[in-house]
Protein backbone atom coordinates (compact mmCIF):
# COMPACT_ATOMS: atom_id res chain seq x y z
CA UNK A 1 0.00 0.00 0.00
CA UNK A 2 2.92 2.29 0.65
CA UNK A 3 3.93 2.00 -2.69
CA UNK A 4 0.89 2.59 -4.20
CA UNK A 5 0.67 5.81 -2.11
CA UNK A 6 3.72 6.66 -3.64
CA UNK A 7 3.03 6.43 -6.99
CA UNK A 8 -0.52 6.73 -6.96
CA UNK A 9 -1.09 9.50 -4.03
CA UNK A 10 -3.17 8.72 -1.09
CA UNK A 11 -6.57 7.91 -2.07
CA UNK A 12 -9.31 5.40 -2.21
CA UNK A 13 -8.31 4.47 -5.67
CA UNK A 14 -4.54 3.64 -4.79
CA UNK A 15 -5.63 1.87 -0.82
CA UNK A 16 -7.57 -0.35 -2.19
CA UNK A 17 -6.07 -1.09 -5.48
CA UNK A 18 -3.05 -3.62 -4.02
CA UNK A 19 -5.67 -5.53 -2.00
CA UNK A 20 -7.93 -5.75 -4.67
CA UNK A 21 -5.11 -6.81 -7.31
CA UNK A 22 -4.24 -9.63 -4.44
CA UNK A 23 -7.79 -10.86 -3.54
CA UNK A 24 -8.13 -10.93 -7.49
CA UNK A 25 -4.96 -13.82 -8.02
CA UNK A 26 -7.63 -15.78 -5.83
CA UNK A 27 -9.17 -16.29 -9.17
CA UNK A 28 -6.21 -18.38 -11.77
CA UNK A 29 -5.15 -19.53 -8.42
CA UNK A 30 -8.14 -21.47 -8.16
CA UNK A 31 -7.90 -22.65 -11.81
CA UNK A 32 -4.23 -24.06 -11.04
CA UNK A 33 -5.71 -25.61 -7.85
CA UNK A 34 -8.58 -27.06 -10.07
CA UNK A 35 -6.31 -28.51 -12.38
CA UNK A 36 -4.35 -30.06 -10.24
CA UNK A 37 -7.45 -31.85 -8.15
CA UNK A 38 -9.89 -32.34 -10.78
CA UNK A 39 -9.58 -35.46 -13.61
CA UNK A 40 -11.57 -32.49 -15.77
CA UNK A 41 -10.16 -29.47 -17.05
CA UNK A 42 -14.04 -28.14 -17.37
CA UNK A 43 -14.75 -28.37 -13.59
CA UNK A 44 -11.67 -25.87 -12.73
CA UNK A 45 -12.68 -23.55 -15.19
CA UNK A 46 -16.21 -23.25 -13.89
CA UNK A 47 -14.86 -23.36 -10.35
CA UNK A 48 -12.55 -20.09 -11.21
CA UNK A 49 -15.72 -18.29 -12.91
CA UNK A 50 -17.74 -19.22 -10.13
CA UNK A 51 -15.38 -17.54 -7.88
CA UNK A 52 -14.68 -14.76 -10.34
CA UNK A 53 -18.90 -14.03 -10.17
CA UNK A 54 -19.76 -14.26 -6.68
CA UNK A 55 -20.66 -10.76 -5.48
CA UNK A 56 -19.00 -11.53 -1.97
CA UNK A 57 -15.89 -12.07 -2.57
CA UNK A 58 -16.01 -9.51 -5.72
CA UNK A 59 -17.27 -6.75 -3.39
CA UNK A 60 -15.35 -7.67 -0.01
CA UNK A 61 -11.95 -7.89 -1.88
CA UNK A 62 -12.25 -4.35 -3.08
CA UNK A 63 -12.62 -2.91 0.15
CA UNK A 64 -9.23 -1.46 2.15
CA UNK A 65 -8.92 -4.68 4.32
CA UNK A 66 -6.67 -7.79 4.24
CA UNK A 67 -9.18 -10.30 4.43
CA UNK A 68 -9.62 -11.36 0.66
CA UNK A 69 -5.92 -11.54 0.39
CA UNK A 70 -6.14 -14.41 2.58
CA UNK A 71 -7.59 -16.59 -0.07
CA UNK A 72 -5.32 -16.08 -2.53
CA UNK A 73 -2.38 -16.72 0.32
CA UNK A 74 -4.27 -19.74 1.12
CA UNK A 75 -5.12 -21.33 -2.67
CA UNK A 76 -1.07 -20.90 -3.07
CA UNK A 77 0.06 -23.02 0.28
CA UNK A 78 -2.80 -25.73 -1.33
CA UNK A 79 -1.77 -25.56 -4.82
CA UNK A 80 1.99 -25.99 -3.68
CA UNK A 81 0.70 -28.82 -1.10
CA UNK A 82 -0.62 -30.63 -4.49
CA UNK A 83 2.03 -30.07 -6.95
CA UNK A 84 4.44 -30.75 -4.10
CA UNK A 85 3.24 -34.90 -4.03
CA UNK A 86 5.30 -34.88 -7.90
CA UNK A 87 8.04 -32.49 -7.51
CA UNK A 88 9.15 -31.72 -3.49
CA UNK A 89 10.24 -28.43 -4.36
CA UNK A 90 6.57 -26.72 -4.19
CA UNK A 91 6.30 -28.08 -0.76
CA UNK A 92 8.23 -24.96 0.50
CA UNK A 93 5.68 -22.52 -0.81
CA UNK A 94 3.07 -23.71 2.02
CA UNK A 95 4.93 -22.08 4.56
CA UNK A 96 5.65 -18.63 2.82
CA UNK A 97 1.62 -18.95 1.94
CA UNK A 98 1.14 -19.57 5.76
CA UNK A 99 3.48 -17.21 6.91
CA UNK A 100 1.74 -14.31 4.34
CA UNK A 101 -1.37 -15.13 6.07
CA UNK A 102 0.20 -14.86 9.54
CA UNK A 103 1.51 -11.28 8.75
CA UNK A 104 -2.00 -10.26 7.23
CA UNK A 105 -4.17 -11.62 9.92
CA UNK A 106 -2.40 -13.00 12.98
CA UNK A 107 -3.41 -16.16 14.53
CA UNK A 108 -5.93 -16.79 11.65
CA UNK A 109 -3.43 -18.74 10.45
CA UNK A 110 -3.87 -21.20 13.66
CA UNK A 111 -6.81 -22.25 12.22
CA UNK A 112 -5.92 -22.49 8.66
CA UNK A 113 -3.41 -24.10 9.34
CA UNK A 114 -4.84 -26.73 11.57
CA UNK A 115 -7.54 -27.46 8.56
CA UNK A 116 -4.19 -27.51 6.09
CA UNK A 117 -2.86 -30.26 8.17
CA UNK A 118 -6.07 -32.52 8.39
CA UNK A 119 -6.05 -32.23 4.61
CA UNK A 120 -2.53 -33.52 4.56
CA UNK A 121 -3.34 -36.39 6.19
CA UNK A 122 -6.66 -37.03 4.84
CA UNK A 123 -4.80 -37.36 1.68
CA UNK A 124 -2.25 -39.63 3.27
CA UNK A 125 0.53 -37.45 2.62
CA UNK A 126 1.88 -37.61 5.78
CA UNK A 127 5.25 -37.99 4.60
CA UNK A 128 5.37 -34.21 3.97
CA UNK A 129 6.73 -33.36 6.98
CA UNK A 130 9.72 -35.64 6.76
CA UNK A 131 10.64 -32.87 3.85
CA UNK A 132 13.83 -30.29 4.09
CA UNK A 133 11.54 -28.37 1.49
CA UNK A 134 8.69 -28.20 3.47
CA UNK A 135 10.49 -26.88 7.03
CA UNK A 136 12.65 -24.59 5.21
CA UNK A 137 9.46 -23.03 3.45
CA UNK A 138 8.08 -23.04 6.97
CA UNK A 139 11.41 -20.92 7.87
CA UNK A 140 11.16 -18.32 5.01
CA UNK A 141 7.44 -17.85 5.84
CA UNK A 142 7.28 -17.31 9.41
CA UNK A 143 11.04 -15.51 10.01
CA UNK A 144 9.69 -12.22 9.03
CA UNK A 145 6.66 -12.83 11.06
CA UNK A 146 8.64 -13.49 13.95
CA UNK A 147 10.84 -10.75 12.80
CA UNK A 148 8.03 -8.34 13.01
CA UNK A 149 6.49 -9.10 16.21
CA UNK A 150 9.55 -8.63 17.55
CA UNK A 151 10.01 -5.04 16.84
CA UNK A 152 6.16 -4.03 17.65
CA UNK A 153 6.84 -5.72 21.01
CA UNK A 154 10.09 -3.24 21.05
CA UNK A 155 8.14 -0.16 20.08
CA UNK A 156 4.93 -1.01 22.07
CA UNK A 157 5.48 -3.92 24.80
CA UNK A 158 2.51 -4.59 26.51
CA UNK A 159 0.18 -2.56 24.27
CA UNK A 160 0.85 -4.93 21.52
CA UNK A 161 0.06 -8.06 22.84
CA UNK A 162 -3.44 -6.75 24.58
CA UNK A 163 -4.40 -5.13 21.24
CA UNK A 164 -2.72 -7.39 18.55
CA UNK A 165 -3.63 -10.72 20.51
CA UNK A 166 -6.15 -10.02 23.07
CA UNK A 167 -8.55 -7.86 21.31
CA UNK A 168 -8.18 -8.92 17.62
CA UNK A 169 -7.95 -12.52 18.51
CA UNK A 170 -8.66 -14.24 21.48
CA UNK A 171 -11.43 -11.72 22.38
CA UNK A 172 -12.99 -11.64 19.17
CA UNK A 173 -13.52 -15.84 19.27
CA UNK A 174 -14.66 -15.95 22.82
CA UNK A 175 -16.99 -12.83 23.25
CA UNK A 176 -18.92 -10.34 20.79
CA UNK A 177 -17.13 -7.21 20.01
CA UNK A 178 -18.66 -3.66 18.66
CA UNK A 179 -21.91 -4.97 18.54
CA UNK A 180 -20.97 -7.97 15.65
CA UNK A 181 -22.36 -10.97 17.07
CA UNK A 182 -25.34 -13.36 15.57
CA UNK A 183 -26.73 -16.71 15.72
CA UNK A 184 -24.93 -19.85 14.91
CA UNK A 185 -26.16 -19.85 11.35
CA UNK A 186 -25.91 -15.95 10.85
CA UNK A 187 -22.90 -17.32 7.52
CA UNK A 188 -25.71 -19.47 6.36
CA UNK A 189 -27.77 -16.52 6.32
CA UNK A 190 -25.22 -14.16 4.96
CA UNK A 191 -24.49 -17.08 2.10
CA UNK A 192 -27.99 -17.59 1.15
CA UNK A 193 -28.23 -13.34 0.62
CA UNK A 194 -25.27 -12.69 -1.09
CA UNK A 195 -24.81 -16.11 -3.20
CA UNK A 196 -27.59 -16.44 -5.59
CA UNK A 197 -27.91 -17.22 -8.04
CA UNK A 198 -25.07 -20.07 -7.75
CA UNK A 199 -26.71 -20.74 -4.61
CA UNK A 200 -29.08 -22.81 -6.31
CA UNK A 201 -26.03 -24.77 -8.09
CA UNK A 202 -24.08 -24.90 -4.85
CA UNK A 203 -27.10 -26.55 -2.39
CA UNK A 204 -27.04 -29.74 -5.02
CA UNK A 205 -23.10 -29.40 -5.11
CA UNK A 206 -22.61 -29.65 -1.61
CA UNK A 207 -24.70 -32.69 -1.24
CA UNK A 208 -22.75 -34.17 -4.13
CA UNK A 209 -19.50 -33.56 -2.32
CA UNK A 210 -20.59 -35.17 0.42
CA UNK A 211 -21.46 -38.62 -1.48
CA UNK A 212 -17.82 -38.02 -3.18
CA UNK A 213 -15.67 -37.45 0.10
CA UNK A 214 -13.17 -39.98 -0.78
CA UNK A 215 -12.31 -38.14 -4.07
CA UNK A 216 -9.19 -35.72 -3.02
CA UNK A 217 -11.35 -32.72 -4.56
CA UNK A 218 -13.66 -33.12 -1.64
CA UNK A 219 -11.55 -33.92 0.97
CA UNK A 220 -10.39 -30.69 0.35
CA UNK A 221 -13.38 -28.51 -0.30
CA UNK A 222 -14.75 -30.41 2.89
CA UNK A 223 -12.26 -29.72 5.03
CA UNK A 224 -12.17 -25.96 4.06
CA UNK A 225 -15.61 -25.22 3.10
CA UNK A 226 -17.52 -26.85 5.74
CA UNK A 227 -14.26 -27.17 8.02
CA UNK A 228 -13.95 -23.34 8.53
CA UNK A 229 -17.54 -22.74 8.45
CA UNK A 230 -18.24 -24.28 11.42
CA UNK A 231 -15.10 -22.67 13.40
CA UNK A 232 -16.11 -19.03 12.46
CA UNK A 233 -19.57 -19.97 13.23
CA UNK A 234 -18.41 -20.84 17.07
CA UNK A 235 -17.02 -17.59 17.69
CA UNK A 236 -18.53 -15.15 19.53
CA UNK A 237 -17.89 -12.26 17.14
CA UNK A 238 -19.15 -12.36 13.35
CA UNK A 239 -18.39 -10.08 10.90
CA UNK A 240 -19.32 -10.59 6.69
CA UNK A 241 -16.02 -10.99 5.75
CA UNK A 242 -15.17 -14.19 8.34
CA UNK A 243 -16.71 -16.22 5.84
CA UNK A 244 -14.59 -15.39 2.85
CA UNK A 245 -12.09 -18.25 3.08
CA UNK A 246 -14.77 -20.84 2.42
CA UNK A 247 -16.18 -19.48 -1.08
CA UNK A 248 -13.41 -20.63 -3.15
CA UNK A 249 -13.98 -24.68 -1.51
CA UNK A 250 -17.73 -23.98 -2.26
CA UNK A 251 -17.23 -22.62 -6.02
CA UNK A 252 -15.08 -26.12 -6.07
CA UNK A 253 -17.89 -27.78 -5.34
CA UNK A 254 -20.01 -26.16 -7.80
CA UNK A 255 -17.24 -26.28 -10.50
CA UNK A 256 -17.36 -29.42 -10.29
CA UNK A 257 -21.12 -30.41 -10.36
CA UNK A 258 -21.59 -27.66 -13.46
CA UNK A 259 -19.53 -30.17 -15.02
CA UNK A 260 -20.85 -33.12 -14.22
CA UNK A 261 -24.31 -31.22 -15.47
CA UNK A 262 -23.06 -30.77 -18.77
CA UNK A 263 -22.61 -34.76 -19.34
CA UNK A 264 -26.03 -35.20 -18.60
CA UNK A 265 -29.04 -35.46 -20.74
CA UNK A 266 -31.34 -33.84 -18.70
CA UNK A 267 -31.06 -31.05 -16.14
CA UNK A 268 -32.91 -30.96 -12.74
CA UNK A 269 -35.81 -28.61 -13.77
CA UNK A 270 -36.04 -26.68 -10.63
CA UNK A 271 -32.34 -24.90 -10.73
CA UNK A 272 -34.07 -23.75 -14.27
CA UNK A 273 -37.37 -22.07 -12.82
CA UNK A 274 -35.44 -20.67 -9.68
CA UNK A 275 -33.10 -18.75 -12.44
CA UNK A 276 -35.97 -17.31 -14.20
CA UNK A 277 -37.46 -16.16 -10.86
CA UNK A 278 -34.09 -14.37 -10.48
CA UNK A 279 -34.53 -13.15 -13.84
CA UNK A 280 -37.68 -11.67 -13.06
CA UNK A 281 -36.61 -10.62 -9.79
CA UNK A 282 -33.79 -8.79 -10.56
CA UNK A 283 -35.66 -6.63 -13.45
CA UNK A 284 -38.45 -5.81 -11.70
CA UNK A 285 -36.25 -4.79 -8.09
CA UNK A 286 -33.88 -3.16 -10.73
CA UNK A 287 -36.71 -1.18 -12.49
CA UNK A 288 -37.92 -0.38 -8.81
CA UNK A 289 -35.36 0.52 -7.41
CA UNK A 290 -33.57 2.85 -9.96
CA UNK A 291 -36.77 5.12 -10.71
CA UNK A 292 -37.21 5.68 -6.36
CA UNK A 293 -33.81 5.98 -6.07
CA UNK A 294 -32.93 7.98 -9.59
CA UNK A 295 -30.02 6.21 -10.55
CA UNK A 296 -29.90 4.56 -14.08
CA UNK A 297 -27.61 2.53 -13.24
CA UNK A 298 -29.81 0.07 -10.99
CA UNK A 299 -31.98 -0.19 -14.03
CA UNK A 300 -29.53 -0.89 -16.09
CA UNK A 301 -27.97 -3.59 -13.78
CA UNK A 302 -31.81 -5.04 -13.68
CA UNK A 303 -31.71 -4.96 -17.69
CA UNK A 304 -28.58 -6.77 -17.78
CA UNK A 305 -29.42 -9.36 -15.35
CA UNK A 306 -32.58 -10.57 -16.79
CA UNK A 307 -31.30 -10.90 -20.05
CA UNK A 308 -27.95 -12.55 -18.81
CA UNK A 309 -29.99 -14.38 -16.38
CA UNK A 310 -33.27 -14.83 -18.53
CA UNK A 311 -31.62 -16.51 -21.74
CA UNK A 312 -29.49 -18.84 -19.49
CA UNK A 313 -32.51 -20.12 -17.38
CA UNK A 314 -33.85 -20.55 -21.38
CA UNK A 315 -30.62 -22.66 -21.91
CA UNK A 316 -30.62 -24.98 -18.81
CA UNK A 317 -34.24 -26.07 -19.62
CA UNK A 318 -33.63 -26.76 -22.52
CA UNK A 319 -30.68 -28.76 -21.42
CA UNK A 320 -28.12 -26.98 -23.06
CA UNK A 321 -24.44 -27.01 -21.83
CA UNK A 322 -24.07 -23.18 -23.14
CA UNK A 323 -26.80 -22.19 -19.96
CA UNK A 324 -23.11 -21.97 -17.75
CA UNK A 325 -21.43 -19.10 -20.29
CA UNK A 326 -24.17 -17.56 -20.81
CA UNK A 327 -24.60 -16.82 -16.66
CA UNK A 328 -21.17 -16.35 -15.69
CA UNK A 329 -21.42 -13.58 -18.46
CA UNK A 330 -24.16 -11.93 -17.37
CA UNK A 331 -22.94 -12.04 -14.21
CA UNK A 332 -19.98 -10.58 -15.04
CA UNK A 333 -21.44 -7.54 -16.38
CA UNK A 334 -23.54 -6.84 -13.97
CA UNK A 335 -20.74 -6.53 -11.40
CA UNK A 336 -18.88 -4.09 -14.15
CA UNK A 337 -21.97 -2.05 -14.14
CA UNK A 338 -22.22 -2.57 -10.17
CA UNK A 339 -18.17 -1.64 -9.51
CA UNK A 340 -18.50 1.37 -11.97
CA UNK A 341 -21.13 2.98 -9.53
CA UNK A 342 -20.32 4.19 -5.73
CA UNK A 343 -23.67 1.33 -4.98
CA UNK A 344 -21.14 -1.55 -4.40
CA UNK A 345 -19.86 -0.10 -1.09
CA UNK A 346 -22.42 0.19 1.34
CA UNK A 347 -20.29 -0.41 4.38
CA UNK A 348 -19.35 3.19 4.14
CA UNK A 349 -22.97 4.24 5.11
CA UNK A 350 -23.52 1.51 7.19
CA UNK A 351 -24.77 2.82 10.53
CA UNK A 352 -24.08 6.52 9.48
CA UNK A 353 -23.10 7.80 6.17
CA UNK A 354 -19.12 8.31 6.37
CA UNK A 355 -18.22 10.33 4.25
CA UNK A 356 -20.13 14.01 4.93
CA UNK A 357 -19.28 13.01 8.59
CA UNK A 358 -15.45 12.51 7.21
CA UNK A 359 -15.35 15.74 5.84
CA UNK A 360 -16.95 18.01 8.44
CA UNK A 361 -13.67 16.77 10.45
CA UNK A 362 -11.03 17.12 8.15
CA UNK A 363 -12.46 20.93 6.96
CA UNK A 364 -13.09 21.83 10.67
CA UNK A 365 -10.24 20.33 12.89
CA UNK A 366 -6.12 20.93 12.67
CA UNK A 367 -3.78 18.20 11.45
CA UNK A 368 -2.85 15.16 14.03
CA UNK A 369 -5.81 16.36 15.65
CA UNK A 370 -7.48 13.64 18.21
CA UNK A 371 -11.19 13.39 17.40
CA UNK A 372 -13.42 11.90 20.54
CA UNK A 373 -17.02 10.92 19.62
CA UNK A 374 -20.10 8.98 21.66
CA UNK A 375 -20.29 6.84 18.93
CA UNK A 376 -20.32 3.40 20.02
CA UNK A 377 -17.22 2.22 18.28
CA UNK A 378 -14.77 3.46 16.17
CA UNK A 379 -14.62 3.39 12.50
CA UNK A 380 -11.36 2.92 10.41
CA UNK A 381 -12.99 4.20 7.30
CA UNK A 382 -14.42 7.82 9.20
CA UNK A 383 -10.44 7.98 10.04
CA UNK A 384 -9.47 7.54 6.21
CA UNK A 385 -11.91 10.01 4.75
CA UNK A 386 -11.17 12.30 8.21
CA UNK A 387 -7.82 12.28 8.20
CA UNK A 388 -7.60 12.19 11.79
CA UNK A 389 -7.92 9.37 14.45
CA UNK A 390 -11.67 9.57 15.89
CA UNK A 391 -12.04 7.31 18.84
CA UNK A 392 -14.69 5.91 20.53
CA UNK A 393 -15.05 6.62 24.37
CA UNK A 394 -17.80 6.72 27.20
CA UNK A 395 -19.59 9.25 28.62
CA UNK A 396 -17.65 9.46 31.35
CA UNK A 397 -14.68 9.96 29.34
CA UNK A 398 -16.30 12.44 27.27
CA UNK A 399 -17.07 14.78 30.40
CA UNK A 400 -13.53 14.60 31.10
CA UNK A 401 -11.87 15.06 27.11
CA UNK A 402 -14.05 17.82 27.63
CA UNK A 403 -12.61 19.57 30.36
CA UNK A 404 -9.30 19.24 28.83
CA UNK A 405 -10.32 20.50 25.91
CA UNK A 406 -10.78 18.37 22.77
CA UNK A 407 -12.98 18.25 19.92
CA UNK A 408 -15.59 16.14 20.57
CA UNK A 409 -17.98 14.33 17.95
CA UNK A 410 -21.56 14.12 19.20
CA UNK A 411 -24.57 12.88 18.23
CA UNK A 412 -27.79 14.27 19.39
CA UNK A 413 -28.57 11.73 22.20
CA UNK A 414 -25.53 12.33 23.49
CA UNK A 415 -25.64 16.13 23.43
CA UNK A 416 -28.94 16.01 25.50
CA UNK A 417 -27.17 13.06 27.50
CA UNK A 418 -24.10 14.73 28.69
CA UNK A 419 -25.81 18.56 28.71
CA UNK A 420 -21.87 20.10 28.47
CA UNK A 421 -21.47 23.46 28.22
CA UNK A 422 -19.01 26.15 26.92
CA UNK A 423 -18.51 24.29 23.84
CA UNK A 424 -17.91 25.63 20.49
CA UNK A 425 -19.54 24.34 17.47
CA UNK A 426 -18.10 23.50 14.73
CA UNK A 427 -20.27 21.93 12.25
CA UNK A 428 -22.99 19.17 11.58
CA UNK A 429 -23.95 16.87 9.91
CA UNK A 430 -27.34 14.95 9.85
CA UNK A 431 -26.38 12.55 12.41
CA UNK A 432 -23.29 14.30 14.29
CA UNK A 433 -22.22 17.77 15.86
CA UNK A 434 -18.35 18.62 15.92
CA UNK A 435 -17.75 20.94 18.81
CA UNK A 436 -14.47 22.13 20.40
CA UNK A 437 -13.92 22.59 24.11
CA UNK A 438 -11.88 25.50 24.54
CA UNK A 439 -11.01 25.26 28.33
CA UNK A 440 -7.38 24.34 27.78
CA UNK A 441 -5.39 24.84 24.45
CA UNK A 442 -6.62 26.64 21.45
CA UNK A 443 -9.05 25.95 18.86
Amino acid sequence: MMGSYHLLGISEFSSRLPLALGSALAVPLLYLLGKEIFSSPRAALWSSSILLTLLPTARLGRLTMLDGVINACLLWSLLCLLRGRKNPHWLGGIGIGLGLIALAKGLLVLALALLLGIVIFWLGEGRIFQRWQFWLGLLIGFAPVLWWYQLQFAEYGETFWQIHFEFHSFERVTQELEGNTGPPWYYLLEIVKYTAPWLFFLIPAAVMTVQQWRQDWAKVAITFGFGFLLIISAMGTKLPWYVLPCYPFFALMGGYYLADLEGRPRYPRLIGYLLALTAVVGLVGGLYAGFIEQKPVIIIMGLVLFVGVGWSAKQYLHSSPKFAKTLVMGLYVTLLFLFSSPLWNWEVNEAFAVKPVGRLIKQSTPVNTLIYTSFAYSRPSLDFYGDRQVIAVDDDQLRTKAKEGNYLLLDQNAQGRLALANLQKRGQTREFTLFFSPTVGKP
